[in-house]
């Protein structure tokens, strides 16, 4: 949805949902995520809006305002600095204050000034050694206080750990159920700690306000007869084709109408339309890719090649590929390969360890190209991948995990009934050796050091002039767009211009406004504006500045200010296609946009947030509920039978299904990375307190 760079369309999605939780009695939805993809490896990036902190903010802020302007609630997520799954639960991102501020809680702050979501959900893992959701810097001091949030603060499902901190911080709802755990660790507490029953009573009156406002106008009774799922396909359907990607195109694309087609790859099939883990949905059944393409007329020869189901590596259906793919290259017709990553490579609960497509399908593909077939390539995955082969195939088609409707929108915008308008909302690079934070990235070490700082995606690229294989903001059409007029007003703090068709088909075009001041690094993304043109016609295009455009983090006031100096304003496709620029001098009222801070800042809390940031590991001796049966395991044999019989009983009651099977995958991490206290809660009590304290005594026993 980041990649249609179009703002109506994420707020008519948050209306689309909210019919659909009305009517199954659903108040609040668990959505959206807006963490920063800090690397393309993140397990979870599927789940993510972008690298860019603005664009991720705004497109959040649309999507919570359409999805609360009928009654349902929105839960952003997950609040903060939660970019790896590796250890998700234990990890410590340690990162200063102006690299927090500029790029991993901007997008929140722009999704709580501009739209109060009903909750926020705070992250698993610590941040500058503190657990997220028993941060009183980060749920009082910023989301409160600096920001005024005004809503509930939910935990993320285990993450309360130390609940009497949690609750002191400013969490008002810990999820799931502890059954008991967390009563037993307050009630002792409670005649003596004031400022415990001050925060409990915050926390339900903040809860019950909740329940009262967000009801979300649903039926008396969960009735699906009152969704109208054709309207909602269809707006899936249309989500879908303004969101894919056209990363190359040498004229292969659109394909003649009802021409002869080979269709290669068993995700035309079988498609790959979302990630694993706790979003995984189910759907009615829609057509695929391949039963699509067949509808419009289109004569298909069909080889499956490889399967697109999870953990199937066989190569059996090679030489049907391959013949066909020969008997096309000597027919001069070109192959359709879909290609992309499965559910076991890209799923919640664990981290893909490089870009690369399964080797099943690479293995396929090369032997394809080596027939001199004309291939146009279709991919699908919720983040970068390694396109190693753009350059010897006609053109490239991403469609990310795009849903429902992924088979339908496949065919639409193959045949050119749709022209393709997405563009990346995250750099696509060469090699994951190529971002900035690899090497410090979902290792085995809880302590994480962001030590690229604020160079994070396209600012790291750049500043340092690396090549990458797509830009951040780059996605090609069908026709040709010109830029034209550029005019800057910084009293409104406006960009105007005009972008004309200059194409001889409909398209729509996203202009993306980038601000870099004299001497700065790199240029950020502070405008966009996506609009529709017929061929040949031209519209003036004015867009409204991020308030913190001339703005910089200052760390001695704790807060942006205003940055006068001289700045070069740039209009383009994407971050490298600049197609309009102008230099202007910006004063500090102007700079400061006529908004004055009142936010006075609580220094102390600041110090010692951002000092002793380091979090010492636990070891025979120390070992406390807080800790993992995994790092508990290294160190004790006794722990070590106790997890390796665990898991043999979960994969037993999972019916012989693969480890590499997502479901399988995110339970394993599970019972290895989270908390022994985070377990009791979402086990439904299978690990009670009594078991988990002899667990820790057994792991601390001497030997």
């Amino acid at each position: 949805m980041a990649a249609s760079w179009d703002k109506s369309l994420l707020s008519q999605l948050g209306k689309s949902i909210a019919e659909e939780a009305q009517c199954q009695e659903v108040d609040i939805v668990l959505g959206p995520g807006t963490n920063i993809k800090r690397s393309p490896l993140c397990g979870r990036n599927f789940e993510y809006f972008s690298e860019d902190p603005y664009l991720a903010g705004t497109l959040a802020a649309q999507y919570i305002n359409g999805m609360q302007a009928l009654g349902i609630g929105t839960s952003l997520k997950h609040f903060t600095c939660n970019n790896q799954e590796k250890r998700r639960q234990t990890s410590n991102s340690i990162v200063n204050e102006k690299t927090l501020s500029e790029i991993y809680l901007r997008p929140f702050e722009i999704a709580v000034r501009k739209a109060q979501p009903a909750s926020i959900m705070v992250s698993y893992n610590k941040v500058n050694g503190e657990y997220a959701a028993a941060s009183k810097f980060l749920l009082t001091e910023v989301l409160r206080k600096k920001w005024g949030f005004k809503g509930m603060v939910i935990s993320d499902w285990g993450a309360c750990i130390g609940a009497a901190n949690c609750v002191k911080a400013g969490m008002s709802l810990a999820m799931p159920d502890s059954n008991g755990y967390f009563n037993n660790q307050l009630a002792p507490l409670y005649d003596g700690d004031s400022e415990l029953r001050e925060k409990l009573d915050e926390a339900n009156r903040l809860v019950v306000e909740a329940a009262k406002k967000w009801n979300g106008g649903h039926q008396q009774k969960a009735d699906n007869s009152k969704i109208d799922f054709k309207a909602h396909h269809a707006a899936a359907l249309s989500f879908a084709t303004r969101s894919a990607v056209l990363l190359k195109n040498d004229g292969a694309l659109p394909l003649a109408a009802k021409s002869k087609i080979t269709v290669i790859g068993g995700l035309a099939a079988t498609m790959k339309f979302q990630g694993g883990g706790s979003s995984h949905i189910s759907t009615a059944t829609y057509p695929s890719a391949l039963e699509s393409l067949k509808a419009k007329g289109f004569d298909v020869e069909y080889a499956e090649g490889y399967s697109g189901k999870i953990c199937d590596v066989s190569e059996n259906g090679y030489k049907e590929a391959l013949e066909l793919a020969k008997k096309a290259a000597a027919e001069k017709r070109p192959v359709l390969f879909f290609c992309g990553l499965t559910e076991e490579f890209e799923g919640e609960g664990f981290d893909r360890e490089n870009m690369a497509l399964p080797q099943v399908q690479t293995k396929l593909l090369d032997k394809i190209l080596e027939t001199d077939a004309e291939v146009i390539a279709v991919t699908f995955s919720g983040a970068p991948i390694d396109l190693y082969f753009a350059d010897k195939v006609r053109a490239i088609l991403h469609m990310y995990l795009c849903g429902e409707a992924c088979g339908e929108a496949c065919a639409e915008l193959l045949s050119g009934n749709v022209n393709p308008s997405g563009k990346l909302a995250e750099t696509f690079p060469f090699s994951e050796k190529d971002t900035p934070c690899y090497g410090n990235f979902g290792g085995e070490d809880d302590n994480v050091e962001y030590k690229e700082g604020s160079f994070v995606g396209y600012r790291h690229y750049e500043a340092k002039n690396i090549p990458v294989r797509y830009e951040f903001g780059y996605g090609l059409s069908y026709t040709s767009f010109e830029y034209a007029n550029l005019e800057v007003d910084l009293k409104s703090h406006t960009v105007s211009f005009d972008i004309t068709n200059t194409g001889s088909v409909k398209g729509s075009e996203a202009g993306q406004v980038y601000i870099q001041k004299k001497d700065a690094p790199y240029p950020e993304l502070r405008a966009f504006e996506k609009v529709e043109l017929e061929a040949g016609h031209t519209k003036r295009v004015t867009v409204e500045l991020d308030e913190n455009a001339f703005k910089s983090y200052d760390t001695s006031a704790h807060d942006f200010v205003a940055d006068p100096g001289i700045y070069s304003i740039k209009v383009g496709a994407s971050v490298r296609k600049i197609l309009l620029e102008k230099e202007v001098e910006v004063s500090t009222a102007e700079a400061a946009g006529g908004t004055v801070s009142s936010y006075t800042p609580d220094t102390a809390l600041y110090d010692s947030f951002f000092n002793d940031t380091y979090y010492a590991a636990h070891h025979r001796g120390t070992f406390t509920p807080a800790d993992n049966l995994g790092d508990m395991a290294k160190e004790s044999i006794v722990v070590r039978f106790i997890m390796k019989t665990i898991i043999r009983i979960m994969l037993f009651s999972m019916k012989g299904k693969s480890k590499d099977d997502p479901s399988v995958k995110i339970a394993i991490s599970a019972i290895m990375e989270n908390p022994l206290e985070s377990l009791i809660s979402v086990t439904n009590g299978i690990f009670s307190e009594k078991y988990v304290n002899k667990i820790v005594k057994a792991a601390n026993r001497k030997r």
